[in-house]
Order: structure tokens, then C-alpha cells, then sequence
């Protein structure tokens, strides 16, 4: 077929529309550049959107917490020794790399981190108002965290990882939390608060409340963490200077105490409140740095009961003295190996005499220790021996022990232990 067109016509169409095909794919090229610049630029955007977005959530939430001068609620199960300022550190890059190295944020779960379990731990009876703090604590670092690990550069970061949460061994840890504080309150003090009922708790003391105000019922009744948190609140323990504690002064006569004398420096009873109230102080300062400085459990526990034991005929020359009567139950095997009961108190030599109630005792974790908390003693034939600091030891060193050196002798007897004030057990001195 042949065309229609002149030839210059045919190749003058030919160019126009190759052009016009040319400048067409250069608008589609050019289209395609804007698009893709406009993803970057947005991709540039988002990102520093996400960068914007947990620094805005670190300052305004988690570095508030690092600044606080009041307690994290951490302090609801840790006495010392953790809290959640010493897992921030004062900008967000060196908080994020020190989690990070530390396995406390799962960059691919965020709401698995180790930190928000860490924070959601709470004792058995939380506190309302540590509870409410709690949970602002953990909202805020899952916001954070959730921010976090979408921001690339905070998950490039190069930062070396520093130490981060507490710099001490685990058994300090251990050692400083409250329910173990509280179990050893328990074993030291509340086992004696007998001696202060008839004064200080509030099913006995009507009379006392009313002529000194109710401040001198410090004793919860069956509820010794309420009984402690008083003492604490009251300055009945002194963490500054533990020696000058009221709960010690009083009942030695150290400072004025209505009660009269319940206690003397160095017995038995004034040991155990030092042992918790020393190391209560200890806890509170944040003196224990390694586990080799705390100090070690006692390997004896007791009770206090009603049970009364007299000595009569006692020399006047042991006036004012502190005896010590250690008993000793008659087995098939012969004496039992460690005293079943002890109590300690001044001579009194007007009267040749000496009295006072029975804490029954036993090594820790034995089968004699479950039993003793029946407050009873069975019915048999005991030894006592008898030791008496002649040369005031105790007053010098509370800590110190009476052994062979202060032994003045030992009687055997029977009886059948009937509690009360007014059914005392009796023995007569050794001559």
C-alpha cells in the first residue's frame, strides 16, 4: 500500500511522535523519582517521628523516676539494697544499650522485657498507694520500651553497655527484703513482747493508756509487720544509732522507763533486740556490701512462756548481779545435749532469792523447736545450771557469753511445770 503522505510530511510524524514518546517517559521517570523521594523523605519522617517519640516518653516519664528523691516501689519488698533508679541511667541511649546488655528488653517482644516483670512484682498484701505507683512505673517503661526498640538508631546504636541495677551480691539482696527483716523482728523481738503486754498492749494496758495517752500501745495485737512499722515510725528504733534505741533504753533503765527494769545489757533478751535492731540499722544504711558482712543467724530459737522458776537461798553477796539459769531435761540417754529452757536476771540478796519466767529454747530446725511452741514443758526431772557475772562482763561487752568462768553450780530436780505467777517451780541454791 502506499502512504498517503509526502515523505518530508511521513518523517516530520515520525519524529514528533518519537518525542512525544520520549517526554513521556521522562514524565513517568520523573513521576516515579518524586514517588520514591516522597517514600523516603516519609520513611526519613516516620523514623524520626519514632526517635522523637521515646525520647519525649524517657524525659517525661522514666527520668522523673531517676530524679525523685522518693523511694520506687521496689521499697515494698526491699528494705535497701534495689531500686528502679538503678536501672536508668541519665539519657536514653545509655539506658537502652545498658538494658539491652543486660537482657533486661526483648527487642522482639517489648512486653516481655525482663524490666516490666521485674516492676510488676508485688508482695502478697500490696499497699494501695505503692500499688498505684507500681503501675505507673510499669506503664510508663512499657510505653518507653515499646517506643524504644521501633527507633533504629536506638537499635544501632554502638554505645558500649555499662553496669546496670544493683552492684551487690545476691544474698545482700536477699537479705535486705522485707519478708526476711520481718521473719527475723519476729524471732529476735516478737517472741519477747510478752514481757511488755501488760503495759503496752492495747487488750491490757487500759490503765496505763489512760494516764499516759495511747502512744504506749506500740504492740499490734497478733499482727507483728504492724507492730514493726510502729516501732520504725515512732523512733522506738533508732537506725542512726541503734545502741540509743528507746526499745533498748527503757526497759534497761537507760532512760526513765514507768514499766520498771524488764531487761539488763547483756541478757539474753537484750542480745536478741540488739541482733535485729543492729542489723536493721546495718540494712537501712547500706553497710552490707558483700555477703561475708552479714551477719550470721542465730542457731537457737525460743519463747517466752508463763512459766516461773524460783532459787531460793541465793548469798546477798550475788546482789544485783545477773543470774543465769540454763535448763537441762532428763533423757534415756541422760541430759539433753542443749538446754530446753534459760532466763537470766538480777539477784535479789535482801531477800536471798531469785525469780523470773522461762523462755523455752532450741537448736533451729529441730523437732524440739516445733514443739516448743506449745509453750509448754513436759512434766519430768531437769538440771539447772547456774552462772553469774561477778564481774559485770556483760556491761562492758553486751555480746559476751557466761561460761565455765562464771559457774557457781547445778541443782537436779522434778516437777511438773504449772504456768502462773503464783505456781512458781522452786529449787534452793547449790551450797
Amino acid at each position: 500500500m502506499k502512504s498517503h503522505f509526502p515523505l518530508p510530511l511521513t518523517l516530520f510524524l515520525i519524529v514528533v511522535i518519537g518525542c512525544g514518546k520520549a517526554e513521556q517517559e521522562r514524565r513517568e521517570a520523573a513521576k516515579k523519582n518524586l514517588e520514591e523521594i516522597g517514600k523516603a523523605l516519609e520513611q526519613h519522617s516516620a523514623k524520626e517521628r519514632e526517635a522523637t517519640v521515646s525520647l519525649a516518653i524517657f524525659e517525661k516519664r522514666i527520668l522523673p523516676i531517676f530524679q525523685s528523691a522518693k523511694p520506687s516501689s521496689c521499697s515494698e519488698c526491699h528494705l535497701s539494697g534495689v531500686d528502679l533508679k538503678e536501672y536508668i541511667r541519665p539519657t536514653q541511649q545509655q539506658t537502652f544499650v545498658s538494658l539491652v546488655g543486660a537482657g533486661m528488653i526483648d527487642t522482639e517482644n517489648p512486653d516481655e522485657s525482663k524490666i516490666l516483670r521485674f516492676i510488676s512484682r508485688s508482695p502478697d498484701k500490696p499497699n494501695l498507694v505503692t500499688d498505684k505507683v507500681r503501675k505507673e512505673e510499669y506503664d510508663a517503661f512499657q510505653a518507653w520500651i515499646r517506643a524504644a526498640v521501633a527507633d533504629p538508631k536506638l537499635l544501632a546504636s554502638k554505645s558500649e553497655a555499662a553496669p546496670i541495677g544493683p552492684q551487690i551480691p545476691d544474698e545482700v539482696i536477699r537479705h535486705a527484703r522485707r519478708d526476711r527483716v520481718l521473719a527475723s523482728f519476729i524471732d529476735n523481738i516478737w517472741t519477747e513482747v510478752g514481757r511488755c503486754a501488760a503495759c503496752h498492749s492495747p487488750d491490757r494496758n487500759q490503765k496505763q493508756v489512760k494516764e499516759h495517752g495511747k502512744q504506749v500501745s506500740w504492740i499490734s495485737l497478733n499482727d507483728p509487720r504492724a507492730t514493726l512499722s510502729y516501732m520504725v515510725e515512732n523512733d522506738l528504733i533508732d537506725a542512726n544509732k541503734p545502741a540509743e534505741s528507746l526499745l533498748l533504753m527503757k526497759p534497761t533503765l537507760q532512760v526513765e522507763h514507768e514499766g520498771g527494769q524488764k531487761m539488763v545489757v547483756g541478757d539474753r533478751t537484750y542480745k536478741q533486740f540488739r541482733r535485729f535492731i543492729d542489723d536493721y540499722a546495718g540494712i537501712v544504711q547500706g553497710k552490707y556490701k558483700q555477703a561475708n558482712q552479714l551477719p550470721s543467724q542465730s542457731g537457737e530459737v525460743s519463747v517466752v512462756t508463763e512459766i516461773w522458776f524460783k532459787i531460793e537461798g541465793v548469798p546477798a553477796k550475788y546482789d544485783k548481779m545477773l543470774l543465769q539459769a540454763d535448763l537441762y531435761r532428763q533423757t534415756d540417754s541422760g541430759w539433753s545435749e542443749f538446754r530446753v529452757a534459760s532466763s537470766d536476771r538480777l539477784v535479789f540478796g535482801p531477800k536471798n532469792l531469785w525469780q523470773h519466767s522461762l523462755s523455752l529454747t532450741a537448736p533451729r530446725g529441730s523437732k524440739w523447736a516445733k514443739e516448743i511452741e506449745s509453750k509448754r514443758l513436759p512434766p519430768g526431772r531437769y538440771l539447772v545450771k547456774l552462772y553469774i557475772d561477778q564481774v559485770g562482763k556483760l556491761q562492758k561487752d553486751y555480746a559476751t557469753k557466761l561460761g565455765d568462768d562464771d559457774f557457781v553450780g547445778q541443782v537436779e530436780f522434778e516437777s511438773r511445770w504449772p504456768a502462773g505467777y503464783g505456781r512458781m517451780t522452786v529449787v534452793k541454791f547449790p551450797e
